[in-house]
């Protein structure tokens, strides 16, 4: 993979090999973990949103192995494959196996927000990691702090009828962990594992195929990725485009509701603003007044400080004090910083079959135990009773001759 794919990272575990009769052989080892990225998304990384998603799923081959994989996200809500593991099963060795990779190769950066089921194998990876991550969990609530509050308040009534553990599960949460409304912009609107969920789909013809099938997968669907996304960028940047096309369409959504409220400039100095609705911004919800503070780049409504970019609220602000709105749009958010995710380009791999490879110094088999469909007769598991003892008979006989012996 080195010789042929330059900048490809892996990382290959492997146990020693036990004969049958117990004896370890040296000249054979068995395969237990490999990790692998490649240069193109080690590069890309930076440039994306400051989270990562992680997941793990079946492998349908001849043995019960998981594909771990991590996904990033660009700004233009594009999701990014960054890193893949082929695994024994979801356990705590197997995740800090991968998430010791992927913090030494890819995110080297500290606080980057982790989005995942939080299976307990992951969860104790975390903390023995060590590492800042921002753990959140998947939400259920894209709601207004106001409005949440009231939701929690229901809730809370109605938990009375539900076992005790479950309101120990919830009361040990804390808010930002599981709300979008607490998070501070951590997760940049993400409530759930759907990007790497999404991932899963897409490798899942490939997850019946051998290991060296399973990474010339990844390669080519990342490869034609890359160079589909980066001239797409690289055209809009030439229609003298500054923004992403999901940021220019809220932007002018926002600024279409902005003209039916009415902001009041509070204090020049510090640029806060009380903006008043006429029109509820959501089917049930009454229209209602937001504090908004552009100086630090809140609105009360959350969207403001939760996507990094500006509310409707906030172009009502600006309008009144005649400022430029798009310059409180986070830079994450510019083509340019897209390109630099996209504009990566992976070399021509060789067909694998081509591939000269020098004699290893062991043989590599892969671990017996894992084996799906052991070989051999199925050996059957029902307890046997006395309604399987054959009951003595007649001979059969042959219905020609009628004597026994043939058919």
């Amino acid at each position: 993979m080195h010789e042929y794919v330059p900048g490809t990272v892996t990382d290959l575990q492997t146990l020693p090999y036990q004969s049958p009769d117990g004896e370890i052989q040296s000249g054979k080892r068995v395969f237990h973990r490999l990790f692998w990225t490649f240069e193109p998304c080690v590069m890309a990384f930076p440039y994306c949103k400051p989270m990562v998603q992680v997941d793990g799923t079946w492998l349908y081959g001849k043995y019960t192995q998981i594909l771990l994989i991590a996904v990033a996200q660009d700004d233009n809500r594009n999701l990014l494959p960054i890193a893949f593991a082929i695994v024994e099963r979801e356990c705590f060795e197997s995740w800090e196996f991968f998430l010791t990779n992927l913090r030494r190769h890819i995110v080297k950066e500290d606080n980057i927000c982790l989005i995942s089921d939080r299976s307990k194998g992951l969860l104790a990876a975390i903390r023995r990691s060590g590492v800042p991550w921002s753990e959140i969990k998947y939400a259920t609530y894209e709601l207004e702090p106001r409005r949440f509050r009231q939701r929690f308040a229901r809730l809370e009534s109605q938990m009375s009828s539900l076992p005790t553990n479950l309101r120990t599960w919830l009361g040990s949460m804390e808010n930002w962990q599981w709300t979008q409304s607490y998070d501070e912009g951590f997760r940049y609107g993400q409530m759930t594992t759907n990007l790497v969920e999404a991932v899963n789909s897409v490798l899942r013809r490939t997850r019946h195929l051998p290991i060296s099938a399973v990474f010339s997968a990844t390669f080519y669907r990342l490869a034609t990725l890359m160079s589909k996304m980066g001239s797409k960028q690289a055209k809009q940047i030439e229609a003298e485009h500054v923004y992403v096309e999901v940021v220019r369409k809220a932007m002018a959504v926002y600024s279409r509701r902005a003209q039916t409220m009415n902001a009041k400039l509070y204090s020049r100095d510090l640029e806060t603003f009380r903006v008043q609705e006429y029109i509820g911004r959501r089917s049930g919800l009454p229209p209602r007044s937001y504090a908004v503070d552009l100086r630090n780049r809140r609105c009360e409504c959350g969207i403001f400080q939760t996507l990094r970019y500006p509310c409707a609220h906030v172009h009502a602000a600006c309008a009144r004090a005649n400022l430029n709105v798009e310059q409180f749009i986070n830079e994450i958010y510019t083509l340019q910083r897209a390109l630099r995710i996209w504009g990566n380009e992976f070399p021509v791999m060789p067909d694998i079959s081509n591939w000269e490879v020098p004699p290893l110094a062991f043989e590599m088999v892969l671990d017996r135990s894992l084996r799906r469909h052991p070989r051999g007769r199925p050996q059957s598991t029902r307890i046997r009773n006395d309604m399987d003892v054959r009951e003595t008979g007649e001979p059969k006989l042959c219905t020609v001759c009628r004597t026994s012996g043939h058919n």
